[in-house]
C-alpha cells in the first residue's frame, strides 16, 4: 500500500506538470512511431535515433490512445523523474542518512545538470535514474531477486548498464534461487535490443552505428572525446554534493563510486566514436549526489559551509531553467501546429502524394509521427523536399529549411511549400 500510494502521488505531480503545454522531445517522437508502427505490425527502425527497448515497449502500450499517447508519454516520464527524486531521499534514508540529508539526496538530484530539462521534454535518462536508484534501494534492503528485476529495466535504456548488471549477477550466481532469473536475463536483455532491429531495418546493429554518429558539438567531435566526456561531467554533476562525497565511507561510498564507474564509461564510449552526450552522465552524476547528501551528516564542522555551498550552487541551477517554460510552451505551439499546417496543405494524402516532405533539422521524427509514416521518408537533412515544412526550431532560431515550389499553407509557427499542384 505504501509502494502504491507514492506511485500515486508521483504520478499526480506529474499530471499537475502537464498543465504548463510541453512536447515530447526528438526520441521521444520516434519512440512515440515506433510503438504505434509495432501495433500495427510495420516496426520500420532503418532510420530515426537509436533503438531503446523499455521506452518503445511503454508506447507501444500507449498507441491505442491516439493523440493522448504524446501526453501520456510526458506523464510516464516525467512520473519516473519525479520517483527518481523520492528515491534518491530513500536510498540515503537507506545508508542511515538524518532525515535533512535524505531530503539534501532528494534535491541533488534535482540540480543534477539537465535533469529537470530532459524529465520535460520526455527524455528516458531520467527514468532511468530512478530504475537505477530503485535497483539500488532494493539491494540495501536484501531484495536482491527484485534489484536484478529492475536493473534488467534499466538495461532496456540504456546499454552503459550492462556492466553493472552482469557485475552484480555474477555476485548472485552463488544464490541458487537466481540462476534462472539470471540465465534467463543474460538472452532476453540482448535480445530485446537487437532481435527488433534485425527484423525492421534488417541490420543487427543499426542502433549502435546510429549512436556512433554524434550531433554537431557533442564530446566525440572534439579532438580527445574523453577528455570533452569529462568536462561536460563538470557541468552535468552538482559540485557541493560531488566535493561532499569524497568524504563518503563504506555503504555511503558504492553510490558514488557507481557513479563515477558510469562516467568513466561514457567517457571511454565517446573516445570509442559513441557521442557521449552529457545527458548520458545524468545516472551516474545522481549517484555521486547522493553518497555526497549522506556524507554531509558526516562533515559536522563544515556542515554550515557545505549547506551554504548547496543553496549557492543550486540558484546558479535554477537560474539555468527559469527560462524552461517558455521554451516547453514553443515546442507544444510547433508540434500542435504541424496538425495544422498538413491540414492547411490538403492533408496527409495530398501532402505524400506530392512525393517526399522535408522539415528542419531535429524534426524529422516529429513530422513523422504526425503524417504517420516511417521515419526514412522524411528529408531532415536540412534540404527541401516536395513538400517543405518551413518553422524554426526554437522561437530565435532562423526558419529552415529553405523553401522550393510555392507555398500552399501557413500558420503561426510554419510555413508550407510544394512543388506540385
Amino acid at each position: 500500500m505504501r509502494l502504491a500510494g507514492s506511485a500515486l502521488a508521483c504520478a499526480t505531480l506529474a499530471a499537475l506538470s502537464l498543465l504548463v503545454p510541453a512536447a515530447p522531445g526528438y526520441d521521444a517522437w520516434a519512440w512515440l512511431s515506433w510503438g504505434r508502427e509495432i501495433g500495427s505490425l510495420s516496426l520500420d527502425t532503418a532510420a530515426g535515433p537509436a533503438w531503446k527497448p523499455l521506452p518503445v515497449m511503454v508506447t507501444t502500450l500507449l498507441a491505442p490512445f491516439g493523440d493522448a499517447a504524446p501526453d501520456l508519454w510526458l506523464l510516464v516520464a516525467r512520473t519516473g523523474a519525479i520517483a527518481a527524486v523520492v528515491l534518491a531521499a530513500l536510498v540515503a534514508w537507506r545508508l542511515k542518512a538524518p532525515p535533512w540529508a535524505s531530503a539534501v539526496a532528494a534535491l541533488a538530484v534535482v540540480l543534477t545538470g539537465g535533469f529537470v530539462r530532459h524529465a520535460a521534454v520526455g527524455d528516458a535518462e531520467p527514468l532511468l535514474v530512478a530504475l537505477m536508484l530503485a535497483a539500488f534501494e532494493r539491494g540495501l534492503a536484501g531484495r536482491h531477486r527484485q534489484a536484478l528485476a529492475l536493473g534488467a529495466l534499466a538495461a532496456l535504456v540504456r546499454p552503459e548498464v550492462w556492466p553493472f548488471l552482469a557485475a552484480f549477477g555474477i555476485w548472485r550466481w552463488r544464490d541458487g534461487e537466481s540462476r534462472a532469473l539470471l540465465s534467463a536475463l543474460a538472452l532476453a536483455v540482448p535480445a530485446a535490443w537487437v532481435v527488433p532491429e534485425l527484423l525492421s531495418s534488417g541490420e543487427l546493429f543499426r542502433s549502435a552505428a546510429r549512436a556512433r554518429i554524434p550531433n554537431p558539438g557533442q564530446p566525440a567531435t572534439a579532438d580527445v572525446p574523453a577528455l570533452a566526456t569529462l568536462a561536460a561531467a563538470a557541468g552535468v554533476v552538482f559540485v557541493p554534493a560531488a566535493l561532499a562525497a569524497l568524504g563518503a565511507r563504506r555503504a555511503a561510498a558504492l553510490p558514488a563510486l557507481a557513479g563515477v564507474a558510469w562516467i568513466a564509461l561514457v567517457a571511454l564510449m565517446s573516445e570509442a566514436g559513441f557521442s557521449g552526450e552529457p545527458r548520458y552522465l545524468l545516472p551516474g552524476a545522481a549517484l555521486i549526489a547522493v553518497s555526497g547528501a549522506v556524507a554531509m551528516a558526516r562533515m559536522r564542522p563544515l556542515l554550515p559551509l557545505a549547506l551554504v555551498a548547496v543553496a549557492v550552487a543550486g540558484a546558479f541551477r535554477v537560474a539555468d531553467v527559469a527560462d524552461l517554460g517558455p521554451r516547453l510552451r514553443y515546442q507544444h505551439e510547433l508540434a500542435a501546429g504541424l496538425d495544422r499546417a498538413i491540414a492547411h496543405a490538403g492533408g496527409r494524402d495530398a501532402v505524400l502524394a506530392c512525393g517526399r516532405p522535408a522539415v528542419g533539422r531535429y524534426r524529422g521524427t516529429l513530422l513523422a509521427y504526425r503524417l504517420d509514416v516511417p521515419k526514412r521518408t522524411v528529408i531532415a537533412d536540412g534540404s527541401a523536399g516536395a513538400v517543405t515544412f518551413r518553422s524554426r526550431l526554437t522561437g530565435r532560431a532562423p526558419a529552415s529549411p529553405p523553401a522550393a515550389g510555392r507555398v500552399v499553407a501557413e500558420t503561426p509557427r510554419w510555413e508550407v511549400a510544394a512543388t506540385c499542384d
